[in-house]
């Protein structure tokens, strides 16, 4: 039976915890609404990215991410990179990031939630997330609401930003998919012929597969985007201890799925970031222009909802649907 704590904070922000046989989850409302730990408990291991030297803490309103963020996983709306949509101006990464979030919970014999609500401050758009842990399975359902309350339609880019923890052991697999660098952040990918197909890429006559998590020593640094896929899934997996974890969403809803990745070449980090986005390139204006972006209709909603879901046993993965779990 699934349990939720209210009780805790954490530096000093008020904490939620979830927590089942194979996982433990927990939720920072104050800090973005982000889910700021998903541990699998079976092995101890915490799959989510913690930044080394910035503790979770407040950040003003449109601050440079950056130079802020203590990772875990947050969303981007309704821009990652500076924008201006419908004559105003949004900041990076976007406007819900760094705002409280309202927090309750709800609990039943076989799951415990949280649900999360967020008035943006110019887009006035709501966003609500419910965070839900069901029974023993070992996997979390986050659930997405948006609504437009203006007369206006609003064009718009949602992403997730879950960073994960990697180290040379792991590998990163998606489903088929056409892959487009972008231009603005091209990182060691520089000169590398775009789009190519998944999993490699072509430097300098060289291969290059990009499911290999590289070590630290190489300085790499990938920022991406997938497209074309027909099923919606991604994946982190530890070949060494079998161990694999990834999302699953709606293809239709999220028709992109961006990789950042930094071996090193970041700021000194190691980490993944397996993005499912509404929409690319990043900059708004240009997905507007390119009939990209996503629109929320006047006084619209639109809903989706996407699973992470852990497996021991596979050293790869081929696909992963919402009925099954991964399968090699």
């Amino acid at each position: 039976m699934p349990i939720i704590e209210t009780s805790w904070s954490f530096r000093p922000f008020r904490a939620l915890i979830l927590e089942n046989r194979n996982l433990r989850v927990m939720i920072l409302p104050e800090l973005g609404g982000r889910i700021w730990s998903v541990v699998y408990k079976p092995r101890d291991r915490e799959l989510l990215w913690h930044n080394p030297r910035i503790p979770p803490e407040s950040a003003p309103f449109g601050a440079v991410f950056d130079n802020v963020w203590c990772g875990g996983w947050e969303e981007m709306f309704p821009s990652p990179a500076p924008s201006v949509i419908n004559g105003e101006s949004y900041p990076d990464h976007g406007e819900v990031w760094c705002l409280p979030w309202e927090a309750t919970t709800e609990s039943d014999a076989d799951s415990v939630s949280v649900h999360l609500r967020c008035d943006a401050r110019i887009s006035a758009v709501r966003l609500q997330k419910r965070v839900t842990l069901r029974s023993d399975e070992p996997r979390l359902e986050v659930a997405y609401s948006l609504h437009n309350p203006a007369l206006t339609d609003f064009p718009f880019i949602f992403t997730l930003h879950p960073a994960f923890n990697v180290t040379p052991d792991c590998r990163i697999d998606f489903p088929p998919m056409s892959v487009e660098l972008d231009p603005s952040y091209a990182g060691t990918l520089a000169g590398v012929a775009s789009p190519f197909t998944w999993p490699h890429a072509t430097r300098s006559g060289q291969k290059v597969d990009l499911r290999k998590v590289a070590p630290h020593s190489s300085g790499e640094v990938y920022f991406f985007y997938g497209t074309g896929f027909r099923e919606g899934w991604c994946a982190v997996t530890d070949t060494v201890n079998r161990l694999t974890w990834g999302l699953v969403f709606s293809p239709q809803f999220f028709r992109a799925c961006w990789l950042f990745a930094s071996y090193g070449g970041w700021r000194n980090h190691d980490l993944a970031i397996l993005e499912p986005s509404t929409s690319f390139p990043q900059q708004v204006e240009q997905a507007i222009q390119n009939k990209t972006a996503a629109t929320l209709p006047a006084d619209g909603t639109l809903t989706t909802s996407v699973i992470l879901q852990v497996q021991e046993g596979l050293t790869s993965v081929a696909g992963l649907t919402r009925e099954a779990n991964f399968h090699a």
